[in-house]
């Protein structure tokens, strides 16, 4: 391994992006942890979103990227706040994950005094089809930075555990079953798959294990799935945060869920994973993990540009039959037979 030649007592890594990118970039936030094992890690971007990978990679503290005075970082030739200078030179490495503003904000913490710094576009170049996680180990590695780190499932702190087991405890006996977790939104409508299709996939299901329907603050859909429902009765986790999201996820048996951050949390943590992808392509962004299926609808099309994608919804709409889905589902026998459910800590469906 060639690491750089300055073996900094502190690091930094800013990162500002989705759960999605966040969480593919986490192979190369392992390699750069690694190179400087002895040091301390700080952490810089949304902290809920960072709280997500700060356990797995030992990071002290998290920093919010929205504080005053880092909009001029993002400024050619503007007065640097002299607080975030001092706190900024304490680093001697600095690996910073952007695109907007990349290069300015780069400039910008050298001018602050941070030693090393170096920066890694989210995006592959030129529209190849590499993806998005190799890409970024790769540039790390061109930049001196490479090694093995450990290829091991998403670590999360206890307290994580520790709610996943009283949330499902307060449903009884339904709490204890094989869980099968569905997810079904996303950032756009157009990487969703109908509501009545997660239904049929969760009423097959309801003989096999539990359902677990997650929803988000700003996401539509997850309602009028349970609307469609015939037979599953759906425990429901609504507007939680995401350590406490994870969690749940972590004590299920399987996932089911849209192109999103949440498929692309189930997937880190090692849960099998069938990820439902239309516009965008998987072998850029899919997700990671040993249990992922990716299944994708068939489109003579090539994947949508941004734009397109977020307009609305498009030829390469997310709409395979429910079919092919159950048989990708990985389930043995739930462990206990009945559904004695008392629905305290939550809503039930």
């Amino acid at each position: 391994m060639m690491n750089s030649p300055v073996h900094p007592e502190n690091t930094l890594i800013i990162h500002s992006g989705g759960i999605g990118d966040l969480l593919l970039a986490l192979p190369a936030m392992r390699r750069f942890r690694q190179a400087f094992p002895r040091a301390t890690l700080e952490m810089m971007g949304r902290p809920e979103r960072l709280a997500l990978v700060a356990f797995d990679l030992r990071a002290s503290f998290l920093h919010s990227i929205d504080q005053a005075g880092m909009s001029y970082f993002y400024l050619d030739d503007a007065p640097l706040p002299p607080r975030l200078c001092s706190f900024f030179s304490s680093f001697g490495q600095v690996l910073s994950f952007g695109r907007l503003g990349a290069e300015t904000l780069s400039k910008n913490l050298k001018k602050a005094g941070a030693g090393r710094v170096l920066t890694l576009s989210p995006i592959p170049p030129g529209g190849g089809r590499v993806h998005v996680s190799d890409y970024l180990v790769e540039s790390l590695r061109s930049e001196g930075i490479g090694g093995e780190a450990p290829d091991h499932p998403l670590q999360l702190p206890e307290e994580a555990s520790a709610f996943a087991r009283d949330y499902l405890d307060g449903f009884g006996e339904k709490g204890k079953e094989q869980i099968l977790a569905i997810h079904p939104g996303s950032g756009s409508p157009a990487k969703n798959w109908p509501a009545k299709n997660f239904a049929a996939v969760a009423d097959w299901a309801a003989e096999k294990c539990g359902i677990l329907l997650l929803t988000g603050p700003a996401e539509e859909g997850a309602e009028e799935v349970r609307r469609a429902m015939r037979k599953a009765d759906p425990l429901r986790a609504e507007n939680l945060s995401l350590i406490p999201l994870a969690g749940l996820l972590n004590r299920s048996r399987v996932y089911l869920g849209n192109d999103s951050g949440i498929t692309h949390l189930a997937a880190s943590l090692g849960l099998p994973t069938v990820a439902l992808f239309g516009p965008t392509d998987p072998a850029v962004w899919g997700p990671r993990g040993a249990g992922v299926r990716t299944l994708r609808e068939r489109t003579p099309c090539p994947p949508c540009p941004s734009k397109t994608l977020h307009g609305g919804l498009g030829p390469c709409t997310v709409n395979m039959d429910p079919g092919e889905v159950i048989k990708v589902l990985p389930f043995v026998p739930k462990k206990i037979a009945g559904s004695a459910a008392a629905g305290q800590p939550g809503e039930r469906g």
